[in-house]
């Protein structure tokens, strides 16, 4: 069987780039999945402090079981050895990447792509496939696992032919 794509995708703090990463997932080749929370830099929180007042983000558990965007990357750079990565196409996902990896002075080495990219279908029926899957398990398309595991999924059927 052929490799699987890389898939990834962030939760942030805040909807738009005003927020922070706060979560990352990943798939390896072998179509395993990582993911953890990521422990916010000093210059995010400082710069973002206002946000937690009425935030359902609870800062002193990111700090407890979040691991440093230093670690992040590391991990990130061992797992993939793709020069694209997959996105689902709806968020800021670059974005995230980035403020993880400039807070290291450090360049990101693989590009972004639309995961639809991949298949001979347009992003609608792609992203149907996605939520319609997400949906029969009850899955919350705000979690960056549940994301990356349906892009997975599709990933799977279409390219097995079981959709």
């Amino acid at each position: 069987m052929n490799p699987f794509p890389i898939f990834i995708d962030f939760e942030c703090s805040s909807p738009d780039e005003d927020g922070f990463p706060i979560a990352v997932c990943w798939s390896t080749p072998d179509g395993q999945v990582k993911s953890t929370l990521i422990t916010p830099e000093d210059d995010w929180l400082d710069s973002h402090s206002h946000q937690f007042d009425d935030a359902a983000i609870d800062i002193d558990d990111l700090m407890l079981h979040g691991v440093s965007a230093l670690e992040v990357i590391r991990e990130l750079q061992g797992d993939i050895d793709s020069d694209i990565v997959y996105v689902d196409g709806s968020g800021e996902d670059e974005h995230w990447l980035d403020m993880l990896f400039d807070s290291y002075q450090m360049n990101v080495q693989f590009a972004f792509e639309p995961a639809a990219s991949l298949y001979e279908i347009g992003f609608e029926h792609w992203q149907d496939l996605r939520s319609e899957w997400m949906a029969e398990r009850g899955m919350d398309p705000y979690q960056s696992e549940a994301n990356v595991l349906s892009m997975l999924h599709v990933h799977q059927a279409l390219t097995e032919g079981g959709v």
